[in-house]
């Protein structure tokens, strides 16, 4: 063990030799606790958003490389230069003199401030207010204390070391709406023209159909998840990380990027394609048995190129040095002790500032929700009737939408056109991710498919199970063929109006009030559609209608 008067790993005299130097776990524990906020706000997106699914990788790897840096270089003392600092400005005072010396009403003052922020950011997390915003706040407030420790208490040589494992984390954390959304816009009208010429030079009859691509058997979707953005943003990911993997200079790291985004973007456009020759040599139907084999070989491909490019580029580089492991123990203790040594004394009224926040937050949340009346569980479910038969939902609508629950029925009947229609029904439980599943809706996602609305979405008031349901006829034409959808949504029980656009439910542009974005605990979103096809002649809006009495049953909260 190293004393007062031992000199440690480094050749300095240990730290406190005017009095002991204990480990600080109160600041330990407030760090800790900060990144598990951060994980923890993220991780409902990474769970809810296929995009974003990469991001349960990215903290592992972060620590990993915080580890190696710290352990595998040449760091002489990551406390040298924060000491002299200190010393200086003791001016000759012993450091536990000066901190003795701050008046307990600043602490104070500093510990209510403190409280004030994380019980803002966590409540409004909880209700869902801003929660782009709210994000990045709690994912830069765990960044800005740590690379603030690690300068304070370590010196400048350790805060650049560290530098990029701790905002490598920033690659997990969901892009803007504002920022996204143009982009995936962008990228889907991309694949769908360049994959219909390249069907072309394949000698394969191919359109353009909105966001598809229309062919012989039938149209290939370019939805959200096939647009390239979810291979672009892990590609980024996986690119920076390689960089660090292989400890690439700044050029090759820069360079190394651009070749992850341009691969991401060659792989995904060759998925498309693949896909689409798959429809057009066996039928659209066979899509669903390699869907996602395709998906998954693509994206392995994407990560062994980046890594053979990675590999490549560090040809010419030589190997780190190997580290002991005494020194590699003296490292972490001597880390240990000097973390949060220069804001000792403010550090355990924060980091109880801190729990007191976090729990009361939970607590005012639970009894808002159970105030409101929170919709945990689906109103709608499906008659039992032998004519409604479930269906499997096929895995790139789950996909995409990730619902807690969610059911497909084909209702067989002499009286529908062509002796059946199909209906479907999802429900999502409390969560920030349920307002992007308003943008699907049929007068937006259907044209992306080649069908041309007839005419303007039309209200109705249909009873069901003796309730009164606020829905939506849809009409649509593709050639010769009608289709008839009557669509509803609900925000924990309430029906949602039609007068919003994707932007305002992507939080890319405001809401209007009717919509009701703002507050978890309204956030429970449930979805009926229920289409009928005729061939010659639309379908009458009595015919969904009974579809829809015939295939749900309603059961409100009581």
């Amino acid at each position: 063990m190293l004393g007062c008067d031992a000199k440690s790993t480094y050749g300095h005299r240990g730290m406190g030799c005017a009095g002991r130097s204990p480990t600080n776990p109160e600041f330990i524990g407030l760090i800790a606790g900060l990144w598990f906020w951060a994980i923890w706000a993220c991780a409902e997106h990474w769970r809810g958003n296929p995009n974003y699914s990469y991001g349960w990788a990215v903290p592992l790897l972060a620590f990993g490389f915080a580890l190696r840096r710290y352990f595998g270089g040449n760091l002489e003392d990551p406390g040298a230069s924060a000491r002299r600092r200190r010393d200086k400005q003791t001016d000759g005072r012993s450091e536990t003199g000066l901190r003795d010396l701050r008046p307990t009403s600043l602490r104070f003052g500093i510990a209510v401030l403190a409280s004030a922020l994380f019980f803002a950011l966590e409540f409004a997390r909880e209700q869902i207010w801003h929660p782009e915003v709210v994000l990045w706040a709690i994912c830069l407030l765990a960044v800005t204390v740590t690379l603030t420790t690690l300068y304070y208490d370590g010196g400048r040589s350790l805060f650049r070391r560290e530098l990029f494992p701790v905002l490598f984390f920033l690659t997990a954390v969901p892009w803007p709406p504002r920022f996204e959304q143009p982009i995936v816009s962008g990228l889907m009208r991309w694949v769908a023209e360049t994959t219909t010429e390249l069907l072309h030079w394949f000698g394969i009859e191919a359109q353009m159909s909105g966001a598809a691509i229309a062919l012989r058997s039938g149209l290939v979707g370019i939805s959200e998840a096939c647009s390239g953005v979810r291979s672009l943003q892990a590609g980024l990911m996986f690119g920076l990380a390689m960089g660090e993997w292989f400890l690439l200079g700044a050029s090759r790291r820069l360079v190394l990027l651009v070749i992850a985004g341009a691969l991401a973007l060659l792989t995904n456009l060759t998925r498309t394609l693949v896909l689409s020759l798959q429809a057009e040599w066996h039928g659209i139907a066979s899509l669903d048995r390699v869907h996602d084999l395709i998906g998954n070989v693509m994206i392995t491909t994407l990560i062994v190129l980046i890594w053979i490019g990675g590999k490549m580029l560090a040809l010419d580089r030589s190997s780190p040095p190997t580290i002991a492991p005494q020194q590699i123990k003296d490292r972490a203790g001597h880390l240990i002790r000097n973390l949060g040594v220069s804001a000792r004394s403010i550090v355990r009224p924060i980091t109880g500032a801190f729990v007191i926040a976090i729990f009361s937050a939970h607590m005012l949340s639970t009894w808002l929700e159970k105030k409101d009346r929170t919709q945990m569980a689906p109103a709608f479910s499906v008659r039992q009737d032998s004519s409604n038969e479930l269906r499997r939902i096929a895995p790139e609508i789950w996909n995409e939408l990730r619902p807690t629950a969610g059911q497909a029925v084909r209702r067989r009947s002499a009286e529908l056109p062509g002796g059946s229609a199909d209906c479907f029904h999802f429900f999502w439980k409390p969560s920030p991710w349920n307002r992007f599943v308003l943008v699907h809706r049929p007068d937006i996602c259907m044209p992306g498919i080649g069908w041309q609305a007839n005419g303007s979405p039309e209200a109705v008031e249909v009873s069901l199970s003796g309730q009164q349901l606020r829905c939506y006829l849809f009409r649509f034409q593709r050639g010769d063929t009608y289709a008839l959808e009557l669509w509803g949504v609900w925000r924990n029980g309430e029906p949602v109006p039609l007068g919003y656009q994707p932007a305002q439910a992507l939080g890319a542009a405001p809401p209007p009030p009717t919509l009701h974005l703002e507050g978890k605990r309204r956030s429970a979103t449930e979805i009926i559609a229920c289409t009928v096809i005729g061939d010659s002649d639309p379908p009458p809006n009595a015919i969904v209608v009974a579809l829809f009495r015939s295939v749900f049953e309603y059961k409100p909260r009581e």
